[in-house]
């Protein structure tokens, strides 16, 4: 497996390269329709707007004519790239090239541990109200704990089976049947640890010797405790989890989009590989040769018809100005092995796309879907616990709400005159988030900023990072635009007597006229929890946005 890793690593890189180089080498010439000059004086006569003729069919001799040696390969694509048709169709080939290459680095070198996973683990902590053991005491009494449940509920699992399948052979009125049954033991099904546990409830990981956060399993080859994880990808060498699912889902449509878009500007000159046009631009150059060497007897004894055949044999195929689209007998390999791999690639990765975007929106891992998908056999209605509520949320989840980045502009907290009060939200945040499906282009640009929630929402509520390395510039900025803006912790200590902080707001936001007033109203009233970005009361952990 661990050399396996490195093999595929390289193969993907020399399908995009070769890819790439059958693009600008092959097909970005036919598009623009400069392949048929090869020669200096077809470039001559190209600059002068005129037509080839058949005195410039290349010849393999020992001419003295410098005018048809041949020019170079960089020089016919700079030509190429000197076309509106070739422009176009190059900026989008590199718009893809750019995403695939850089979200296919990413999901290969991020890691699924260090200081990053350590504080998304302690803020999952914090939220859960689990004990996070700082030190080696703590860690052996977590574990103790964390095992005796896991024991205890394993326990009663068993006896719920063992119940059931005596239950069963109860009802069965063959008496034979019966005995044969009582001699044979029941036969338990493997019961997984995570199977156990409640949605927000942790674990104890025997290979990683250390508290198992919810969500979590542990990569045997990584040799790691993966958040979210989803699968291990060879093509990757890397495991695919909380940290790295955006770049993996972003790899995927990219290169589906790019390998579709690879094999409908290849599709016309597979289609005229073998037709009559290909065998017609063959006899072209070749009665083109014939004309041009023709008149003129070899050196050595060599007669004229002699000279003549080796000549005939020794030409170049030329493509016809009138179909620029027409393949040669030395491209046909490369067009059809390219469209080919464009569009049997293109079929096998959309496939996978496709399951993972209803992964995505469902808020599901792999691993999850094969688990829920038996839940919803057994039992009718059953929901999964960490969907947000909605696809939208559930996408956000993934790839968060707002633009990263960016610098805040002017002062916007304006309210719902309607009603007379003010939505306590922050109205910076809005103006960057991501709407409709320009958003959603936008959010699937390249970005190394990480996660912005934690891995699963709580009570349908996300719940935002806040040691986000990439944010804290913009958090910083934020705060010093919009002096309401609150960002703290709650202690955990949950008082359901509590007025909600955003009726309370509104009730108080006409008496009050300076924005400091405001601010002191909502940290009095933010120590049983925090809000969500739409101004709900969540368990713990979301910021209260101004």
């Amino acid at each position: 497996m661990y050399l396996l890793g490195p093999l595929l690593i390289a193969l993907a890189s020399l399908i995009i390269a070769g890819l790439t180089y059958l693009y600008f080498g092959v097909v970005l010439p036919m598009m623009a329709g400069t392949n048929w000059i090869v020669t200096l004086e077809d470039y001559e006569v190209y600059q002068h707007g005129g037509a080839p003729s058949l005195s410039t069919i290349s010849i393999s001799n020992d001419g003295t004519n410098h005018n048809n040696h041949p020019i170079s390969t960089t020089k016919s694509i700079l030509l190429a790239l000197t076309t509106p048709t070739g422009i176009f169709h190059t900026a989008l080939v590199s718009f893809f090239l750019i995403n695939v290459t850089y979200n296919y680095y990413k999901c290969v070198t991020t890691s699924n541990t260090g200081p990053c996973y350590d504080s998304v683990v302690r803020e999952l902590a914090t939220v859960t109200n689990f004990d996070y053991p700082e030190t080696e005491e703590e860690l052996i009494q977590c574990k103790r704990a964390l095992e005796q449940n896991i024991a205890a509920k394993l326990e009663c699992r068993r006896r719920e089976l063992l119940a059931a399948a005596a239950v069963r052979d109860t009802a069965n009125d063959d008496a034979s049947t019966q005995k044969q049954q009582q001699q044979q033991k029941p036969i338990i099904p493997r019961i997984h640890n995570w199977q156990l546990l409640s949605p927000t409830e942790w674990s104890y990981c025997r290979f990683s010797k250390q508290p198992k956060p919810p969500r979590s399993h542990y990569d045997h080859v990584t040799k790691s405790l993966v958040l979210n994880m989803d699968h291990y990808c060879p093509w990757m060498f890397n495991c695919v989890g909380f940290f790295n699912y955006r770049f993996f889902v972003n790899f995927l449509f990219f290169t589906v989009t790019g390998l579709f878009y690879g094999a409908g500007i290849s599709l016309r000159p597979f289609l005229y590989l073998g037709g009559s046009e290909y065998r017609e631009q063959i006899r072209v150059s070749r009665d083109a040769a014939t004309a041009a060497s023709g008149g003129g007897g070899g050196g050595g004894g060599e007669s004229a018809s002699e000279a003549s055949l080796r000549r005939v044999a020794m030409y170049t195929v030329r493509h016809l100005e009138s179909n620029s689209f027409i393949p040669t007998p030395n491209e046909r390999t490369a067009i059809a092995l390219g469209f080919m791999i464009c569009l049997c690639l293109g079929c096998a990765v959309g496939c996978l796309l496709v399951f993972h975007l209803y992964l995505t929106v469902s808020a599901q891992t792999t691993i999850e879907f094969h688990g829920n998908w038996a839940k919803r056999r057994k039992k009718k209605g059953w929901t999964n616990p960490y969907s947000a509520g909605s696809w939208k949320r559930n996408w956000e989840m993934v790839y968060g709400t707002r633009y990263h980045y960016f610098r805040s502009g002017s002062n916007d907290n304006t309210g719902d005159e309607e009603n007379g009060s003010t939505d306590v939200t922050n109205h910076h945040d809005d103006q960057h988030s991501y709407r409709g499906l320009w958003g959603i282009l936008m959010a699937m640009m390249p970005s190394n900023r990480e996660p912005e929630f934690l891995p699963f929402p709580f009570d349908g509520v996300l719940i935002r990072r806040k040691n986000r390395e990439v944010d804290k510039k913009v958090d910083e900025e934020m705060t010093e635009s919009c002096p309401g803006l609150h960002l703290s912790m709650d202690n955990g200590d949950d008082d359901d007597d509590d007025e909600d902080v955003i009726g309370v707001f509104q009730k108080k936001k006409k008496k009050s006229s300076s924005p400091l007033a405001d601010t002191n109203l909502i940290e009095r009233h933010n120590a049983s929890g925090l809000t969500d970005r739409t101004g709900r009361n969540t368990p713990r952990g979301e910021e209260l946005m101004v």
